[in-house]
């Protein structure tokens, strides 16, 4: 149902939290869809991952509420001396938690097809998405670095986050596929 709120956006500008008016178009907005949009592609390799590995989902759980903060971190501006909303407590969890999944599950050197599951395809597809966001919360830092007055993110613990994040997402991929006991589909073709 429209309201009488609906179709602010029509002239491609939309509310930036705390912030004036933005264009649809502005660094922080196209982060955050990106970032949204990874949230919801890992939500699908949860709901998949919920019925066969409590494990993975739970962690995928605590990474969605990352990035939410994530969100956040880019959405309200920044405010001098604040921490980060991405800690480096944060971040370390994600680097620990990331090593002891490593240390379980067994990677190929290769470049891997994606598919072998539907819940390593549905983190590959994360992965991909969250590379994008990380692209696109380049650019928000360095903007933010650029003109300080903008309140946009300088805070280097956020790239770290999502540079880390997308190996956490192909390693739970790795170990969703070795689950079945199949090797894995190699992008290279057998010779």
């Amino acid at each position: 149902m429209l309201t009488a709120r609906s179709g602010r956006g029509d002239d491609g500008t939309t509310d930036l939290l705390g912030r004036r008016r933005v264009s649809k178009a502005s660094v922080a907005i196209t982060a955050l869809g990106d970032l949204d949009e990874a949230t919801s592609a890992i939500g699908v390799a949860r709901a998949y991952a919920a019925h066969g590995d409590p494990e993975s989902a739970f962690v995928l759980e605590q990474v969605q509420r990352d990035l939410y903060l994530a969100m956040a971190e880019i959405a309200i501006p920044a405010t001098p001396g604040a921490p980060p909303r991405i800690s480096s407590v944060r971040l370390e969890w994600l680097c620990q938690t990331a090593v002891a999944i490593d240390i379980r599950t067994p990677t190929p050197v290769e470049f891997v097809l994606p598919g072998a599951t539907v819940v390593g395809a549905h983190l590959d597809l994360a992965r991909t998405v969250v590379r994008r966001a990380e692209r696109s919360v380049v650019r928000v830092i360095d903007e933010g670095r650029a003109d300080p007055e903008s309140g946009l993110p300088t805070d280097g613990n956020l790239l770290a986050y999502l540079n880390r994040l997308s190996t956490l997402l192909y390693l739970l991929a790795r170990g969703a596929d070795g689950a079945t006991g199949l090797a894995p589909d190699l992008a290279r073709a057998p010779r």
